[in-house]
């Protein structure tokens, strides 16, 4: 075991003797966490051991952490606050409304400054966690440190780090901490690696259906198309669609089938998607079964999962998100699926919108978009990654988007490329800059490739002037601004 992941270990432990010692003396727990597929499987593993110990508590799931979301909740006589996926980036706040002792934090974002408050973050062990762990593998970690009979909840770590990209070793496998999660959940017979083709709904979606909601890598012309998709499937790959008057699914297909989708698919999106040989190459990669699932369920592939998770999030669902991780196969399961196929088709939506000519506006040092009202600002985060890691927008600059928030604030999202944080851009200490100069009302926080802030309305173009110049810093450190698609 590396010295790294010993000292991370050795946080969890110290987080799961303050969780016990709370179980003892029978006080009140009160979670809160982060609304995406991460958060949500982070709140849910922190519960289910929570629920096994028969302690008392309440989750919430918020957007974002603010101050008053605090303020309803410091004058709690007896209670634990735990925060799942967030807390870390912000200290300051949660110690100007809560007993610093009360509090434990189980986060992967960078911490915000030095506190006495308890927490357990990768970063704080020299790991990696906007790559390497998410915030439901840190939980995952303490459960596992509470009782090794909790090892059973590692599938729900994967679905989380899913959800927040980490995918990005070879042939999109997880890497670092997450692979000794894999191996637990392997191990432990709840979760298999394989590889196969990487559409959505390769378990469940018709074949034409999950091409057309497939966005991960977005297909110009194909996502988002289900014409197109017929199309392209009759066509070109010429497989049957159906069997006895069933559709089928990927899952479905053949060996020599898949062989021929997947030819015709990376034939298609070199030559008329023109999309990179790399960009192409990703339609093949590493696939995490949940062989515990039904068959032909969305909670059998993990990426579906983490989808199924953030839809609920982005489509204030997320207590239904809440009851599928803790075992709801029922109502709660059809409500979702009937969910999911709406978050799909409004990202669609969202996408079209995108690219229509005149929507990204180019900077020196930044690109931009802004959504209005016409993007709900909890789903302009997931466009903004869709846009940048497809290719769909340019990749020589990081991208930053704003929608309009139903506080009369305005949400930012800001997502880099690999490539960029290579050359130094780090978003979150850039929002976390420009947002402290532009205004106290504002908060913001993130990782290095994936950033998020809150701004009072009519702000933007001065936050858009600091980031520009700070951008220009931090590239200036080290080759300069990248030049071309990468």
């Amino acid at each position: 075991m590396s010295e790294k992941l010993s000292r991370l270990y050795e946080q969890c432990k110290k987080v799961s003797e303050k969780i016990l010692e709370a179980c003892e003396k029978d006080l009140f727990f009160r979670i809160i966490s982060h609304l995406d597929a991460d958060g949500i499987a982070a709140a849910s593993i922190t519960s289910s051991f929570l629920l096994k110990r028969k302690a008392r508590f309440h989750l919430r799931i918020v957007q974002q952490l603010r101050e008053e979301n605090l303020r309803e909740i410091k004058d709690s006589k007896d209670s634990v606050f735990i925060f799942t996926d967030l807390g870390s980036g912000q200290i300051g706040i949660i110690e100007k409304n809560l007993p610093p002792d009360s509090v434990i934090i189980i986060d992967h974002h960078p911490p915000e400054k030095e506190t006495t408050i308890i927490q357990a973050n990768p970063h704080l062990a020299g790991i990696d966690g906007a790559t390497e762990i998410s915030g439901s593998g840190v939980a995952y970690l303490i459960a596992k440190s509470i009782d090794e009979s909790n090892m059973k909840y590692a599938p729900l770590a994967v679905v989380g780090a899913l959800g927040d990209r980490q995918d990005k070793g070879e042939q999109h496998r997880l890497f670092g901490v997450n692979t000794e999660i894999v191996k637990d959940g392997i191990n432990q017979g709840v979760l298999e690696e394989t590889t196969g083709v990487r559409l959505f709904g390769r378990e469940t979606r018709p074949i034409a259906m999950a091409l057309e909601y497939t966005t991960d890598p977005f297909i110009p012309g194909l996502s988002g198309n289900h014409g197109a998709c017929l199309k392209f499937l009759t066509e070109k790959v010429k497989i049957p669609l159906k069997d006895n008057g069933n559709w089928r699914t990927i899952s479905d297909l053949t060996q020599e089938e898949k062989t021929k989708l997947v030819s015709e698919l990376i034939q298609y999106m070199l030559g008329p998607a023109e999309m990179t040989p790399e960009e192409a190459q990703s339609i093949v990669g590493v696939i995490y079964i949940l062989p515990k699932e039904e068959k032909q369920t969305p909670l059998r592939d993990a990426r579906e999962y983490s989808a199924l998770l953030n839809a609920c999030g982005r489509m204030r669902k997320p207590g239904l998100g809440v009851a599928i991780c803790l075992g709801d196969r029922s109502k709660a399961l059809e409500e979702v699926e009937s969910i999911t196929s709406d978050y799909r088709e409004k990202l669609a939506g969202y996408m079209g919108w995108l690219t229509k000519p005149g929507n990204v506006i180019q900077e020196e040092h930044l690109q931009y978009f802004h959504g209005g009202n016409l993007i709900d600002d909890r789903i302009i985060g997931t466009i903004a990654s869709i846009a940048i890691s497809s290719g769909i927008i340019p990749q020589d600059k990081p991208v930053f988007a704003f929608a309009e928030s139903s506080d009369g604030m305005v949400k930012v999202s800001a997502r880099a490329t690999d490539y960029q944080v290579q050359q130094g851009i780090d978003l979150g200490s850039a929002l976390r800059a420009a947002v402290k100069e532009l205004s106290p009302e504002g908060t913001a926080g993130g990782h290095n490739i994936a950033a998020g802030a809150h701004i009072a309305a009519g702000t933007e173009t001065k936050l858009l002037q600091l980031l520009n110049k700070i951008i220009e810093k931090q590239l200036s450190g080290k080759n300069g601004p990248n030049k071309g698609k990468h």
